[in-house]
């Protein structure tokens, strides 16, 4: 039995749990390294701009082996193939009920409530960047799927159904932009001490997502892990931005208060 079917079948949970700590862990690293109360606004912005960077770098180099059908779809096909043929119905069930942390209705009314809540607090700014990162998020995924319109890999166990292209993932994305933006703002006005385990905890809420889609072959892996980066690099441009603009207005940004 090869390394693929034993995560697919007989390991999937620990497989799931490697990949949530994994997560958590990266969060925790990202949460460190933008907490206002330990690093300077200086350093925050030379990091802000490495994880541009990296994630446009990721999501590129992804991209070009996806249209030149490279290894790396020949290991997408693979693992998608082998999650058919070993992923236990028990399993997929769940995962079934995990994916929905990122349908397009739930997150849609999440940010409905997010933004109503801003406003009715008359935090004009955040609200502006609520919009601009997850609904930009939104539109971002919609023009990628439609330039690299790539066919999703076959799902025929009917725990769920997705039409569509598959390429970049648009629960990464959404997950990522919505539960990635609400942390970044709750952490602004939360005590220190809660920043970081903030993080860990929409990090491994965005990865359990991101997993599910994969586990339940409605995904290659590539969709998501490109879907994450460039949302990542989208949400840090929008967070420079913001903070740019207020600094220079003599503004204290929300993600940089400290307590």
């Amino acid at each position: 039995m090869t390394t693929l079917e034993l995560i697919a079948g007989r390991h999937a949970g620990l497989a799931f749990l490697a990949w949530l700590a994994g997560a958590c862990a990266l969060g925790l690293w990202v949460g460190g390294l933008l907490d206002a109360s330990r690093v300077s606004p200086a350093r925050r912005s030379r990091v802000m701009a490495a994880l541009i960077v990296g994630g446009v770098a990721v999501f590129g180099l992804i991209a070009a082996n996806v249209v030149t059908e490279s290894r790396l779809v020949v290991f997408d096909k693979t693992l998608a193939e082998t999650l058919a043929e070993q992923a236990s119905p028990a399993w997929l069930r769940f995962l079934s009920v995990l994916t929905v942390a990122g349908d397009r209705d739930l997150l849609l009314g999440l940010g409905t409530l997010v933004l109503a809540v801003l406003l009715w607090r008359r935090r004009w700014r955040d609200a502006a960047l609520w919009l601009a990162g997850t609904l930009g998020a939104a539109g971002l995924n919609v023009l990628l799927k439609s330039a690299f319109q790539r066919v999703r890999p076959e799902h025929l166990h009917g725990f769920t159904q997705e039409l569509g292209w598959s390429f970049p993932s648009g629960h990464a994305t959404g997950a990522m932009a919505v539960y990635g933006m609400l942390a970044y703002l709750l952490a602004g006005r939360a005590p220190p001490a809660w920043r970081q385990a903030m993080a860990m905890l929409a990090a491994g809420l965005i990865a359990s997502v991101g997993y599910s889609r994969v586990m339940l072959q409605v995904h290659y892996l590539s969709d998501v892990i490109a879907a994450f980066a460039v949302t990542a690099a989208w949400l840090m441009t929008c967070v420079a931005v913001r903070e740019r603009t207020d600094r220079s207005r003599g503004l204290t940004p929300s993600g940089l208060r400290s307590r």
